[in-house]
């Protein structure tokens, strides 16, 4: 092979994360692949085709997101925004609600997304009666910041078929009745909300255009890869536009799909492109829901407070649910796990990351396969003795890490109480037991922004300032191994990425000062300069 390098990169500091070599200054990339680092790679670079100097900016590996949406962030960032992202008070979001409907002409749909009562005591859970009242003459949609409650009033009730004698779907969903049988407008869980989302101009040309502003917020929060946890293709349309997307190669970011498992028996995808950005790589299963919504799965009831009774509609006394009969769930995670599909499960309480693992571990007796990296999603809350079985079974964890940052006062102090937040994404714990953890934003629930989980995992900082489970912090290296290697490791991709590292695919991001050496309160103002997939600039 010709040894002569087509690029010469150098950085004052190039983190790459390789324990044998971990700080150099330069890297020589050939065909997309990392040919040489540090001395090795500066004696390539009289003869290479080009030199590139990045100067006092600092190189690691690129980022990945490994849970996250593209499709709801194409869809749901094209509705009316009334977030707390973007509004700065219960008045304000109430005000921008109220004003858009101004915007559509007499029986359109409006979709809006971003209604928080958590993040602002002043919103409470929209009634039906007041939904018809801000939308006399449209039917109108409001999803929570959470993703897990949609609200509705009675034209999209009306329009979508919904009436007080329709059944609840299958795998959680819920129309959400009062103590006479009567529709509230409440909708929770993804598989309720379909009636009314099918009314979303979703054709294909819309999509494509969203989905390629969304790989750009992506590609500028310094992301090279994601985790799609539970991409919903409807058709081999949908299937082919992310195709065709990936295929350019001017793709900014690789995408790793994770499938419904009710979407497997249509599976119109090949594990991965010749390319690499794009492929199946998995099965997403919902086991509970939000703690956001009630659904989250607990031992022990919700706390009663304002906010949970009026701000969420969460019934006293209530424990949440799960979304599944447990004897099904443990065979479809047996029937996966012998078919060789890596299984990633949503969990958010106790109870629920507990009887996850119980049917882990129950395939995994019965299981003569016993290679897997099968992962919980969000993992909210789980008991310490709980991390040490995850660990023992192989299980690994990705935490949903701004629920500290966001709504850990709330969580603490309106929902769970002061002794369970002490079980509150238990990072530094998994570390401890040899858990390759990663960390992620969820989007659209949250922006995605690695930079920003890595300063909430080391300070563990609420938004007003308060430590939330400060023992649970991890260290600034740990952190970015987590958004990068460990990352990689859980998709199953970190012989192609995660490290910088001969033969390795060239994925890098460029920030402008170093994540280990800022001060910690200061890791989410880093700028994100640019980022390379496969050797190449994404930023033209």
């Amino acid at each position: 092979m010709d040894s002569n390098a087509d690029i010469v990169v150098l950085a004052q500091t190039i983190r790459t994360l390789d324990p044998d070599n971990p700080i150099v200054d330069s890297i020589a990339i050939k065909d997309g692949r990392i040919l040489a680092v540090g001395e090795s790679a500066l004696r390539l670079q009289e003869d290479a085709r080009e030199t590139v100097n990045l100067g006092a900016n600092v190189i690691v590996p690129g980022f990945i997101e490994p849970h996250t949406h593209p499709d709801l962030c194409a869809q749901m960032y094209s509705w009316v925004d009334i977030s707390g992202f973007t509004y700065h008070s219960a008045e304000e979001v109430m005000h921008a609600l109220r004003e858009c409907v101004h915007r559509f002409a007499p029986g359109d749909w409006i979709f809006v997304f971003g209604y928080d009562p958590v993040l602002y005591e002043g919103l409470l859970g929209l009634s039906l009666a007041e939904l018809d009242e801000i939308s006399p003459n449209n039917p109108i949609a409001v999803m929570t910041q959470s993703m897990h409650t949609l609200y509705v009033n009675s034209l999209a009730l009306d329009t979508a078929g919904i009436t007080n004698k329709s059944e609840a779907p299958r795998f959680g969903g819920e129309y959400v009745k009062n103590a006479l049988g009567e529709l509230t407008g409440k909708i929770e869980e993804a598989p309720a909300m379909r009636p009314f989302l099918r009314f979303f101009d979703d054709s294909l040309q819309v999509r494509s255009v969203n989905l390629s502003r969304q790989y750009e917020r992506y590609r500028s929060a310094g992301i090279t890869m994601i985790g799609s946890a539970g991409l919903f293709f409807r058709d081999r349309d949908t299937a082919d536009l992310y195709r065709d997307l990936a295929s350019d190669s001017n793709c900014k970011v690789r995408n790793a799909v994770y499938l419904r498992h009710m979407d497997l028996a249509n599976n119109v995808l090949e594990p991965f492109l010749a390319n690499g950005r794009f492929g199946f790589n998995g099965v997403k299963l919902w086991y509970d829901g939000s703690p956001y919504t009630g659904t989250m799965l607990l031992d022990s009831p919700y706390l009663d407070t304002k906010l949970t009774t009026s701000g969420l509609a969460i019934p006293s006394g209530s424990t949440g649910r799960s979304n599944w009969d447990i004897d099904d769930f443990g065979a479809l995670v047996y029937e996966l796990h012998e078919a060789g599909i890596q299984i990633l499960v949503h969990a958010q309480g106790d109870r629920a990351t507990r009887e996850v693992l119980d049917a882990f571990e129950q395939t995994l007796s019965r299981s003569n396969r016993r290679e897997h990296r099968h992962r919980i999603e969000h993992c909210a809350l789980i008991e310490p003795g709980e991390v040490e079985r995850a660990a023992r079974l192989g299980v690994s964890i990705s935490f949903h890490m701004n629920h500290v940052k966001y709504y850990g006062d709330r969580l603490r102090d309106d929902i769970i109480g002061p002794d369970r937040i002490n079980q509150l994404m238990l990072a530094a714990s998994a570390l401890s037991h040899g858990i390759r953890i990663s960390l992620h934003a969820d989007s659209p629930m949250f922006p995605a922004n690695p930079l920003d989980l890595m300063q909430t995992a080391v300070t563990r900082e609420s938004i007003t300032g308060m430590k939330i489970n400060e023992s649970e912090k991890i260290g600034r290296e740990e952190a970015l191994r987590s958004v990068t290697s460990d990352a990689a490791w859980q998709l199953g991709f970190d012989h192609e990425v995660g490290t910088i590292e001969v033969g390795k695919l060239a994925d890098l991001t460029v920030l402008s000062e170093d994540p280990i050496k800022v001060s910690e309160n200061q890791i989410n103002q880093i700028a994100v300069v640019d980022t390379w997939i496969s050797g190449r600039s994404t930023a033209n």
